[in-house]
């Protein structure tokens, strides 16, 4: 993935060993060892990662100075760090001013950038008041030289130049993310060149027609599709090729992933390895082709950030759950035949909307009983759940090969958590619909579970109603719903180990209300308070 460029030139040889007199008893005769040449420069200048801390999911220090310690190694430029300050709250960092100079200093060892990024959580406040917040935080990073501000902040800096420019007296460089269209470009146009913009990269790229081309532009793309909880490899390429692609047609600085908090915050950053590692070595090499080379994402991931090539088949089941979430979803949404192994014929053409489903996997840990189980069968379920099955054996096995290193074991827990938590949603996804399935399509007390069963009996007997009801969680039986319950609070238990080890402690509560309404709902009427005590 990096952009070595090696060439073997060979030396002259003395007229005393010409090269007819080269070959001799079948060996090769050399007069010296060919010279080495390597080009090792980036084609891209910035190569960014963005961690945003804008939601409950906040890194503690440590993590965050192994994931600088990553990103060095994968010759990431720039380490950008998100906070969100509420206009009603008191300005305050959840990490202390030795945490950030002690990060500060250890990026700067590493020839990694620290960008210090704000924003509010809203566009309504005073330009005084928002010029205050952005001195105290400039404060809190005294040695940094750059600055990034979300779009809230942005829109504010941009209507009030002289804000900007006061700004610029403190720092060199200031990046702005931004949502450009035909009503701010002119304005977006006139921005002066110490402003790098963060666009969102996307298929097609409309904002190439309305920005300048002197405008200094960064490609943004997030690690994962907002509303699922994983990765599919096909959007990791996907995104890996449009970085490429984009920046033939438009001239960019770079790319920055982005682990944005407006997806499923409880995924742990392992997840993300491998889009960041596929944005990177882009960036730095974007000739790579991508179509060919995805399926070594889990090897180059394993190599480069846990420094364990044999740690591939970690990597390689987190794609297994991100293609297995995306194509039942895609099913779920009339989108695609579930579960096949076939490849995009084109990654660019099938870019998705920008109105992008919600992963079948989220709704049912947030909300099952408003699900839309038209289109899916127990089957489909079933299939699913044997694949992620498939995925915690080979976890298993991973795991005796597993060397004595913490953070190794760290990364296994954490897929093996989420496989377990998939798992979960699937048997209740089996069980609704079995439960909700048209009494028309029942024949000899079996479910007619595939789509031809039903569309066969469709067409012998007319389905008087929809094929599939949401029944809702409460109508489950007893039994089943109790098992799923004990289930759910055993990833529970789990979920709290991991995310203490990753995260600040005081963020625990808020992460964990993920799995309160499910466990309420599967609790029997009877059981309701003693589950407020074990929650």
């Amino acid at each position: 993935m990096d952009g070595l460029q090696i060439g073997l030139e060979s030396p002259p040889q003395s007229p005393s060993s010409p090269s007819s007199n080269g070959e001799a008893n079948g060996l090769m005769q050399t007069s010296g060892v060919p010279c080495l040449t390597i080009r090792d420069s980036p084609d891209m200048s910035v190569r960014a990662v963005f961690q945003d801390f804008s939601g409950c999911k906040i890194l503690n220090a440590e993590t965050l100075l192994q994931m600088a310690t990553r990103i060095g190694y994968c010759k990431a430029s720039h380490l950008f760090v998100n906070f969100e300050v509420r206009t009603t709250d008191r300005y305050q960092l959840p990490f202390t001013n030795r945490d950030l100079f002690h990060l500060t200093q250890v990026c700067d060892e590493l020839f990694v950038k620290l960008v210090p990024s704000l924003d509010l959580q809203s566009n309504y406040i005073e330009p005084d008041a928002a010029r205050r917040l952005v001195e105290c935080f400039l404060d809190d990073f005294p040695l940094s030289k750059v600055a990034h501000f979300g779009p809230n902040l942005a829109s504010i800096l941009i209507a009030n130049r002289t804000i900007l420019h006061g700004i610029q007296r403190r720092v060199t460089r200031i990046y702005l993310s931004y949502e450009i269209d035909e009503k701010n470009a002119a304005v977006v146009n006139e921005l002066p060149p110490y402003v790098t913009l963060c666009i969102e990269g996307r298929y097609p790229f409309e904002v190439e027609a309305l920005i300048s081309s002197r405008l200094n532009v960064v490609l943004r793309f997030a690690t994962s599709d907002p509303g699922y909880l994983c990765a599919a490899p096909e959007s990791i390429a996907k995104k890996a090729i449009l970085a490429a692609k984009l920046g033939d047609k438009f001239p960019v600085l770079g790319t920055m992933i982005c682990e944005l908090s407006t997806g499923c915050e409880i995924m742990p950053p392992s997840l993300s390895y491998m889009p960041e590692v596929a944005s990177v070595g882009v960036s730095w090499n974007k000739r790579v082709d991508m179509k060919r080379f995805c399926f070594l994402l889990p090897r180059i991931t394993a190599e480069h950030f846990l420094l364990d090539g044999n740690m591939e088949a970690l990597f390689k089941q987190a794609s297994t759950l991100g293609r297995v979430e995306h194509e039942i979803t895609r099913f779920s949404y009339g989108l695609l035949r579930p579960l096949s192994n076939g490849p995009s014929k084109d990654f660019l053409s099938t870019a998705m909307s920008k109105k992008t489903p919600i992963s079948v996997f989220v709704e049912m840990i947030l909300n099952p009983d408003n699900m839309v189980l038209e289109r899916l069968t127990p089957v489909i379920f079933k299939k699913a759940r044997i694949e992620l099955r498939r995925s915690l054996k080979a976890l298993d096995e991973a795991r005796k090969l597993l060397p004595y290193n913490f953070e190794l074991a760290l990364v296994l827990a954490e897929i093996q958590l989420v496989t377990e938590l998939m798992v979960l949603a699937t048997r209740l996804g089996q069980l609704l619909c079995m439960h909700g399935v048209n009494p028309s399509l029942v024949s000899n007390s079996t479910i007619n579970n595939s789509v031809s069963r039903r569309k066969a009996s469709a067409e012998s007997h007319p389905i008087i109603g929809y094929n599939m009801v949401n029944v809702g969680v409460a109508n489950l039986p007893l039994t089943a719903r109790t098992d799923l319950a004990n289930s759910l609070l055993d990833i529970r238990a789990k979920f709290q180990h991991t995310w203490l080890s990753r995260n600040i402690a005081s963020t625990l509560p808020n992460a964990l209300k993920i799995f309160d309404n499910l466990f309420r709902a599967l609790l029997p009427p009877s059981m309701q308070d003693y589950g407020k005590n074990l929650l």
